[in-house]
């Protein structure tokens, strides 16, 4: 960037620290920093680095323990001499921030349309029909599907994306000078995200917006940012343009953090290798009637959902006549979008919520037909690790406690030495220290709690385990390591993998076979490399042709598929049907679309051709 453009903000020798029960932790040490007016920097690095603190501070919004000095210039105001007051004039208005987490930002017993409408009313002083107006706007940008419903639903209401989906048109309404993103597209999938950064790529564009995007998705970094910063421990190590942190890193932390990211566009020799040697030993090594651990055939699971005390109760189906097998020692990836039914279909299969219809069969025996104590025994050889640890752990156990309750459960004849052992074992296997054995979830990172989940659920040594969105939320290196570990118990214990995730780069590191869902049906499965390298679904080509790729030229210049019409709703019976061909519209609204074997192990659901469904500019 010329130096003759605006400075819209500038932070010189920024200080963070705070005072707890253990002396003053230093949390960011001495940064300095600079936008300009249109401009994306790019602050990338782990957990803990200091990224988020950095602009809290800028903003006023550190804890009440937080000291803080240095400079934070906007328009020529220091901000950290500002009064709340003047503060408040300021944030929202000329300044937004997206905060990673929704659940926590947005108020819980106010309505999405009520805080939307606040900020409007507060900053620019627009009638309620005005200030509604663009709110339904604004959802509609973020393609949040029956927008002015929406409007009147609280924020347990909605699903995960959806909120941050909120969160981004919040901070989006008032067309700020200078927007903060805080991780803001860790919970999307690869579609919404790529129209979430188009959108703040055109108003930076349009309306000379400056972009501080803080997030551990180098992807988004190719694709966004003009400079980049790194930060690590409280310091920035290394700044640069975009192509240059890329293409000549000069940090080994930089190059370190780069090298943890997967990347679909470059099909390594290891991995392909791998697929061929395991393509080889199931023709060779496996009769032609092998048994699959895991059948499923035809599963349905549907919701009754009312809009309100009175209506009519409206049918949602969530899966929808999903099949596959499964076999010992596989890993078969889970796509899909927010929606798609993807964790509906984890919980079904292991009985944690009842089907509708269809079956299950574990080694042959049919989950469903199963009594509360012999699903009981099942279970052990069946577990789940989750996608928020937080949620799934007890906050008054320790991590100890929590590892050790499944031995509890299932083997009660083991003395305490030996579930200690056991629980000593696992924790090294996983890596986790020892010493934070009577450590509470609340004092870890989230990586050290993803795996405390992981050895919770391998403690009794299952046969299957299903990650759903396991690692979503971790940083790229935390994530590696998570991975690595999996694919090393897989080996290690003869795990068969369900692995669950809107992030297509870590499915495509993960997996053998993928299925593609879409509204609670398969449009597509196959084997990993002929999935990514020969897509036949549209919907499976939009999602691969949206996953961003942590190489600057190549993900500004590649052509991305956008198919025609809104993001569907869920509740909408027809919109499954959307891909059908033609001479098929003329079908009851619970058909669901036939899969055909295009290729050997490659199988599609009927279609239209892709030229009919894309949008023309």
């Amino acid at each position: 960037m010329a130096d003759s453009r605006n400075v819209v903000l500038g932070i010189r020798n920024l200080a963070v620290s705070f005072s707890t029960n253990a002396g003053d932790v230093d949390a960011v040490r001495g940064v300095s920093a600079h936008i300009h007016a249109g401009e994306c920097l790019g602050i990338v690095g782990e957990s803990g680095s200091g990224k988020s603190q950095t602009f809290l501070a800028a903003m006023g919004l550190l804890a009440r323990n937080a000291s803080v000095s240095g400079t934070v210039d906007f328009h020529g105001q220091n901000l950290l001499d500002l009064s709340t007051k003047a503060l408040n004039g300021i944030r929202g208005d000329r300044i937004a921030m997206i905060f990673q987490d929704p659940l926590t930002s947005l108020t819980p017993h106010l309505r999405i349309g009520e805080q939307m409408r606040e900020v409007l009313q507060v900053h620019q002083g627009l009638s309620d029909a005005d200030a509604v107006k663009r709110c339904v706007m604004w959802l509609e940008r973020v393609r949040i599907p029956e927008a002015q419903h929406r409007m009147n639903q609280y924020p347990h209401e909605l699903s995960g994306g959806m909120r941050q989906r909120v969160m981004i048109a919040m901070a989006m309404l008032c067309q700020p000078e200078l927007l903060i993103a805080d991780e803001p597209t860790t919970a999307l999938d690869v579609t919404i995200q790529a129209q979430i950064l188009d959108l703040m790529d055109e108003l930076r564009r349009d309306h000379g917006t400056a972009i501080a995007l803080i997030t551990h998705d180098m992807g988004v970094v190719a694709r966004m940012c003009d400079r980049v910063q790194v930060m690590r421990q409280g310091k920035f190590v290394e700044e640069g343009d975009c192509e240059d942190i890329f293409y000549r890193p000069a940090h080994a932390y930089t190059k370190t953090l780069l090298d943890a990211v997967p990347r679909i566009d470059q099909l390594s020799e290891q991995a392909l290798q791998t697929d061929t040697d395991e393509e080889q030993n199931k023709s060779h090594d496996q009769p032609a009637n092998v048994t699959p651990v895991l059948q499923v055939r035809d599963l349905r699971v549907s919701f009754p959902v009312r809009r309100g005390w009175f209506s009519k109760a409206r049918t949602l189906r969530a899966v929808d006549g999903i099949g596959f097998d499964l076999y010992a020692g596989e890993t078969l990836g889970i796509v899909g979008e927010s929606g798609s039914g993807k964790s509906t279909l984890a919980r079904a299969i292991l009985q944690l919520i009842p089907p509708t219809s269809g079956s299950v069969t574990w080694l042959n025996r049919e989950l469903s037909s199963l009594s509360p104590d012999q699903l009981k025994q099942a279970r052990r050889e069946l577990q789940i690790v989750f996608q928020d640890p937080l949620a799934s752990l007890n906050p008054s156990m320790t991590i100890g406690d929590s590892i050790v309750e499944p031995l509890k459960v299932f083997e009660p004849e083991l003395s305490l030495v030996d579930r200690t052992r056991a629980v000593a074992g696992m924790m090294e296997r996983v890596g986790l220290d020892y010493t934070l054995i009577n450590r509470y979830p609340h004092e870890l990172s989230g990586g050290q709690n993803q795996r405390v989940g992981i050895a919770r659920a391998m403690i009794l040594k299952p046969r299957l385990l299903i990650c759903d969105e396991a690692v979503s939320a971790l940083d790229v290196s935390i994530q590696a390591q998570i991975v690595d570990l999996l694919k090393d118990l897989q080996r290690e214990f003869g795990l068969s993998l369900i692995f669950i995730s809107h992030d297509l780069s870590v499915v495509w590191e993960v997996s053998q076979r993928i299925l593609v869902m879409y509204l609670g049906s398969v449009v597509e499965l196959a084997s990993r490399n002929d999935l990514f390298n020969k897509p036949q679904h549209p919907y499976t080509r939009q999602l691969v042709s949206a996953v961003p790729i942590p190489d600057p030229v190549l993900e500004r210049t590649r052509e991305r598929i956008k198919l025609q019409g809104e993001l569907a709703s869920p509740m909408d019976t027809g919109a499954r049907l959307r891909f059908l061909p033609s001479r098929l519209l003329q079908v009851p609204a619970d058909y669901v679309p036939v899969l055909s074997e295009r290729f050997p192990g490659h199988f599609v659901a009927e279609h239209d051709a892709l030229e009919s469904l894309l949008i023309v500019d």
